[in-house]
């Protein structure tokens, strides 16, 4: 069983439920301005106390997502960026794609199955949307894409259905042959083992700090996968792609606490 350490700090409620994310290499992060390292080099002379290895698998040490409040802003057309997030470098870190949105990317005017072009104030997910080529089987490399548009979703809770008007805004014909990198934070405040379910169809991988969690990626009808996660408190960077080919499209996300927990849509906190 994967173990997620985060690097950030535990942040109040509502700084958490309305915030933004970027995120370095693993062991690169530098802490915000007064914050203590996550780790500290033992001193000469001194054995450092290794961390229990929680049963069934690993501990995993991620990098945990620096979060700064953005309260529902759109993305920026400054190659900068307004929402804590640098432009991709093309380094092969873990900074997440589309992080900065290039003047000609537009937001989703409208609705439709996966989202609104209004963000959530409270927290939410952004949807970085891409087109794909036909036929494709396997989750496509959107790190190295550049988005074709952004939404944004209070849940990712898509059920199995027909898809009809595309992206109102971006492109209201297309129905088939994209892809959507989703993207927010998870506050834990409750350190535990849980499940995470997610349907889809076509394919979806679930990460979290860079982590993959589910993996269900492939060019199939709607089906469900789960794996196991230890979250430790503090905030979480949450990731799902997804991919639709023709058809039906379906994506939903539930987690639920080990050991006789009710299942519920993937929530901001825990």
């Amino acid at each position: 069983m994967r173990k997620l350490i985060t690097s950030v700090a535990l942040l109040s409620a509502t700084s958490a439920l309305a915030c933004s994310f970027s995120v370095g290499t693993k062991g690169a992060n530098t802490p915000p301005n007064g914050a203590t390292p996550a780790s500290t080099p033992a001193p000469q002379g001194t054995t450092a106390t290794p961390t229990p290895v929680p049963a069934g698998g690993p501990q995993v040490t991620a990098a945990g997502g620096r979060v700064t409040g953005f309260g529902g802003k759109k993305p920026s057309t400054s190659t900068t960026g307004t929402m804590g997030n640098p432009p991709p470098t093309g380094t092969g870190t873990a900074t997440p794609a589309g992080t900065a949105t290039p003047a000609s990317a537009p937001v989703m005017a409208g609705t439709n199955p996966f989202g609104t072009g209004t963000p959530d104030p409270n927290g939410g997910w952004r949807g970085s949307v891409f087109w794909i080529p036909a036929g494709t089987t396997k989750m496509p490399a959107l790190a190295s894409m550049t988005a074709n548009g952004y939404l944004f979703a209070s849940t990712i809770n898509v059920a199995h259905q027909a898809m009809t008007g595309g992206f109102p805004g971006i492109d209201a014909t297309k129905n088939e042959n994209f892809a959507i990198r989703f993207e927010g934070p998870l506050l834990v405040e409750n350190e535990a083992d849980y499940e995470i379910r997610v349907l889809s169809d076509d394919g979806a991988i679930v990460s979290m700090d860079g982590m993959v969690i589910v993996d269900n990626d492939g060019n199939h009808d709607a089906k469900d996968k789960t794996g196991p996660v230890h979250l430790v408190k503090g905030t979480h960077l949450v990731q799902v792609d997804y991919f639709q080919t023709t058809g039906k499209v379906a994506l939903q996300l539930f987690v639920k606490k080990m050991g006789g927990g009710t299942e519920q849509v993937f929530p901001s906190r825990l």
